[in-house]
């Protein structure tokens, strides 16, 4: 069993509930989804080679591995780094579902922990990976930016996504519109409104801009009315100059 992969990387996370935790990142190639603010476009795609960065939180040493890769091979760079944490992130890695839950099976007996950072659409293959996951980052992609209705898909992932600690990320931009908001409270709250919602301004990207912070914290005291944990947090790696 083999996959693609465009990125094995050791940094620290720059988004969610897990922010600043140190982690060994695995970005899968492909994604099932276009969405406007995407800053990995290069995951979107079958890749020839992966790109291993050999020092933590920076690109200036790297070597490039040629893909597909097997799980003894991943798991062989993985050791090479001392985080306990590993992201299974892309595109998006449950397109590798079979290929992830056999490589958490060996790997889990090392101590070794793992957030799958997701776009919710794909609940059958979740269920292939839920028994090894420790924690569930799932983006909720609103239409405005995937030019597509993915309500329905969500609601029923993050019925099975909520057995495991699990939050829910919505990218904001300027254009970002309170209904679509609205919307994904009312899912959230239909399934446990005590799962946290973060909302995270766009880094800009080409076309999209951020939103303003007036619009962030109105959006914010109005859904804390229907859910109990809504936090702002934006992407730090920008900041901080890390990958």
């Amino acid at each position: 069993m083999k996959a693609e992969l465009t990125e094995i990387m050791e940094s620290i996370q720059g988004e969610g509930l897990l922010l600043g935790t140190s982690q060994v990142f695995l970005r899968f190639a492909g994604c099932n989804l276009k969405c406007i603010y995407c800053d990995t476009l290069a995951s979107r795609e079958p890749s020839r080679f992966c790109s291993l960065y050999c020092q933590t939180g920076s690109r200036d040493q790297m070597e490039r591995i040629t893909n597909p890769l097997s799980i003894e091979d991943i798991c062989a760079l993985v050791q090479r780094f001392s985080s306990s944490w590993i992201s299974l992130t892309g595109g998006e890695p449950l397109l590798w579902a079979g290929f992830i839950a056999e490589l958490m099976a060996v790997l889990k007996p090392g101590g070794y922990k793992f957030l799958l950072e997701t776009n919710g659409t794909l609940e059958q293959e979740l269920e292939r990976c839920l028994p090894f996951i420790d924690m569930l980052s799932m983006d909720f992609k609103l239409p405005s930016a995937t030019a597509c209705d993915c309500w329905d898909l969500h609601q029923r992932f993050l019925l099975k996504a909520r057995d495991k600690p699990c939050y829910v990320k919505i990218v904001i931009t300027a254009d970002t519109a309170y209904n679509e908001i609205s919307t994904a409270a009312a899912i959230i709250k239909s399934v446990d409104k005590r799962i946290p919602l973060i909302l995270q301004p766009v880094t800009p990207f080409n076309t999209c801009r951020a939103p303003g912070m007036d619009y962030l914290l109105e959006l914010q005291k109005t859904v804390l009315q229907e859910l109990q944990d809504v936090r702002i947090i934006p992407q730090i790696h920008p900041f901080m100059r890390l990958i």
